[in-house]
This record gives C-alpha cells, structure tokens and sequence, in this order.
C-alpha cells in the first residue's frame, strides 16, 4: 500500500499518538485471560468515542462523494455487543460520551477524524484471534465490532487512502487539514479517556 499517500503522511506524523491511541487495547485485550468484564469495559469506551464522531460524519459536507458514511458505521453493531454481554439498551444509552467532536466543515477534516477510529480495526483479526483463546463462547455471539471488516480490512483501508489521495490530489492544504484534524482527533480521544471516563468505566453485569 505504498502508494497511499496520505496514510503513509499521517502514520508518520501522527506516530507521537499511536501509543496512547493503543492504549486501551493493551490494556483490556491484549492481556493473558482477558475477561468479559475487560471486553465489555473496552467497547463501552469505544462507544463513547464513535457514537458522537459517527453523527458527525454522516452530516460532514462533501464527504459522501469520497465514501458511503453509512456502510462505515460501527457504533450499532457495538451496541448489538454491549447487549450481547448483558448491559441493558437503556444502560448503553447511559454511556459518556465524548463532548469534544466538532461539526466538520469539509471532507478534509471529517477524513482525518475518520482515520482515527478505522485504524484500530487494522488489528482486528488478531484481536478477534487473541480473545476467542479465553472468551470462545462470547466471541461467537459478541464480536460484531470486530467483524466488521472480517476479510476486507485492507481493502477498507485503501478505500480511506484513495479518498485522501483524490482530495489531496487537487489541493495541498487539504492535506495540511487532514493531518491537523488526526492530531486533533488523537487529542479528544486522548482526553475522552483519560478525563472525560473518570473514574474509567468498570463494567460487571
């Protein structure tokens, strides 16, 4: 995928981010005997990330003529998980979530948001690998989120790429939008986590 421009732009100079972005993978997934409650409690946490990020992409001008918005959506099928595992809908709707998303103005920014919350998905398969050793049974009836992309999580990839590219193509300060947005996407998850979920959300049912 090397001719992905802008992906290869924004894996460079969004680096700085990546550890923090990771973070709550490593700390409830990628760990020996991950439990429900982890599973549960990371995607408790995504929710509250996507559910506002997602509404603002679907009303994002400009950006339906890159990608179908629509067919990207992950926010449901996290609920469909989060119930799968016990929570109520009426206790997933009581989820925080982030109070930092802003109403993008154009593609440029709306992208650079964007991949912010398909890059998590590029390890998915592991994930899904990683948590069916210790959660078999959950797995075959909560993992919905994580099977989105179930063989075409490079091809996904791409399709977020090429847009980029098509934007950029035409226009240097598109590209300069779409990095400033990442960064600024990293920062409000970054502060979602550590400030806005305090004290971090435990889930038990």
């Amino acid at each position: 995928m090397d001719d992905l421009r802008m992906l290869a732009r924004l894996n460079e100079e969004t680096r700085v981010h990546h550890a923090d972005a990771d973070s709550d993978i490593d700390r409830y997934l990628f760990r020996a005997h991950v439990t429900v409650d982890d599973y549960r409690t990371y995607l408790a946490r995504i929710y509250g990330f996507l559910v506002p990020l997602e509404a603002s992409l679907a009303t994002s001008p400009e950006l339906d003529g890159l990608l179908d918005v629509r067919e990207r959506a992950k926010a449901p099928l996290v609920v469909h998980d989060l119930m799968a595992l016990g929570m109520t809908l009426d206790e997933v709707n009581q989820l925080r979530q982030c109070g930092s998303v802003p109403a993008f103005r154009g593609a440029a920014s709306a992208l650079g948001w964007m991949y912010v919350i398909e890059r998590p998905l590029l390890a998915s398969a592991v994930l899904r690998s990683h948590l069916a050793t210790y959660l078999r049974a959950e797995m075959a009836y909560a993992a919905s989120y994580l099977s989105c992309y179930a063989g075409q999580v490079g091809t996904k990839w791409r399709e977020l790429g090429e847009a980029m590219d098509r934007l950029t193509a035409t226009s240097a300060e598109a590209g300069v939008r779409i990095v400033l947005a990442a960064h600024e996407a990293f920062r409000a998850l970054n502060r979602y986590r550590l400030h806005e979920l305090v004290p971090a959300i435990r889930i038990a049912v």
